[in-house]
């Protein structure tokens, strides 16, 4: 099949209806806990994401482009995703309050419990609760009065999150622009390295520096840094890519393949000292497709893919819980090698999605820093935690993660459980 912008601006069209989709789906999900999400931002998200599935076809008109859009349809998808995530998050009144997500949390719990019985309770156990005896019926949303969404259309459409959008998306088209003149790319070919070191150097000074996540205040200097070390991938790749293609059984030279694997690791450097692993997946992502659009041939095609799924098997493995490697024999064994040179932070991530219900015990590596901080601070707040956690050791289990579970919901629940 040809690469033509026409294709992709069906898959681009076929992303904004799944997009409509999902945030419909969002908006009713809300309306059953009794709560309701803003159609203008979900407008503004839709109308986000048209602008740029129509781009191509305008962009291909008027400059005659007729290269790849894969790369560019990959990341208008993933754009969509970041979009329909934040939708259900910032719409979500428990997650965007500071002070009341108890009483929201709480809100949410009655309004479904109401329905539960309104839907499912006989009209004689309805009158033991003291309620009307109705029989049982369904929930008709339409009567019902959810908490209404914040913002009017001043606060979307001015805000940051759709001026930020908008600017971005300007941006793209001047970098595309500027992209199609054969002067830039070749100096940006020539200059790949030197671009990257240049972009390496203040970057790592940032990474050291850093606390929390965050460098010079309350900046992150590393996000506007992930596009010189694209560049410079891509540069070192559009002078290789033909050099790749001579292969030995689907392997192509050694003096081909480390230039490129020296400039693809660079960029993960700083993000490793900010224990960002997140930042590495993407990164490996975004370099894996620049490698598969560059270069065609099936077998190192292939090759790349299993190398690919080996080294991510590897550090999975190794960053799984104890409890589920103790189920396959000699796993533990095979990958405690692997979990010496992964980051804590990575560990405690793996650990959260795959066991998240089963906090690790106190004295664990990779999660014995962070418990004591943790507890010291709980302890400030609180001077009869010990107490607390020695009559009922379950309680540690509201400590897991300090990044979901900060100190004032923690105290809140320790004054729960003490009355």
């Amino acid at each position: 099949m040809k690469n033509r912008a026409s294709t992709h601006v069906l898959i681009l069209l076929l992303i904004v209806a799944l997009t409509a989709i999902s945030h419909y789906a969002i908006h009713y999900s809300a309306l059953i806990r009794g709560y309701e999400t803003s159609w203008l931002t979900a407008g503004r998200n839709l109308f986000l994401l048209f602008i740029l599935a129509v781009l191509p076809i305008i962009l291909s008109r008027f400059t005659k482009f007729q290269g790849n859009w894969t790369l560019y349809t990959s990341a208008v998808l993933l754009f969509s995703i970041g979009l329909t995530v934040q939708y259900r998050l910032f719409s979500d009144p428990e997650y965007t309050s500071r002070k009341d997500k108890a009483e929201a949390r709480q809100a949410k719990i009655k309004t479904l419990q109401r329905h539960y019985i309104q839907q499912y309770y006989s009209a004689e156990k309805k009158q033991m609760m003291g309620l009307p005896a109705t029989p049982p019926s369904d929930v008709d949303l339409s009567k019902e009065t959810p908490r209404s969404a914040e913002g009017d259309v001043t606060d979307v459409f001015l805000s940051g999150r759709t001026l930020i959008p908008l600017f971005a998306i300007a941006c793209c088209i001047g970098a595309f622009l500027l992209f199609l003149r054969e002067d830039v790319l070749d100096v940006l070919q020539r200059n790949g390295f030197l671009l990257v070191i240049l972009t390496l150097l203040p970057l790592m000074l940032a990474a050291v520096t850093s606390q929390a996540g965050k460098s010079i205040g309350n900046m992150t200097p590393w996000e506007p840094a992930k596009i010189p070390f694209l560049i410079g991938f891509a540069a070192i790749l559009a002078i290789l890519y033909k050099n790749l293609a001579r292969t030995y059984w689907g392997i192509p030279r050694a003096k081909d393949v480390i230039p490129l694997l020296f400039m693809a690791i660079l960029p993960f450097v700083p993000f490793f000292v900010l224990k960002d692993f997140g930042q590495m997946m993407v990164f490996s992502s975004v370099y894996v497709t620049l490698y598969v659009i560059a270069v065609r041939r099936l077998p190192q095609r292939i090759v790349l893919i299993g190398s690919v799924i080996l080294l991510v098997s590897i550090l999975v493995v190794g960053a799984l819980p104890v409890g589920t490697q103790e189920k396959i024999p000699l796993l533990p064994t095979l990958a405690a090698p692997v979990k010496k040179v992964l980051p804590d932070r990575i560990q405690q991530r793996f650990h959260l999605w795959l066991d998240g219900f089963n906090p690790p015990t106190p004295d664990t590596d990779w999660w014995k820093d962070d418990y004591n901080d943790y507890y010291k601070d709980l302890v400030k707040k609180d001077q009869n935690l010990p107490q607390l956690l020695e009559e009922d050791p379950s309680l540690q289990k509201s400590m897991f993660d300090n990044e979901f579970c900060n100190a004032r919901n923690v105290a809140g629940f320790f004054a729960s459980q003490r009355g």
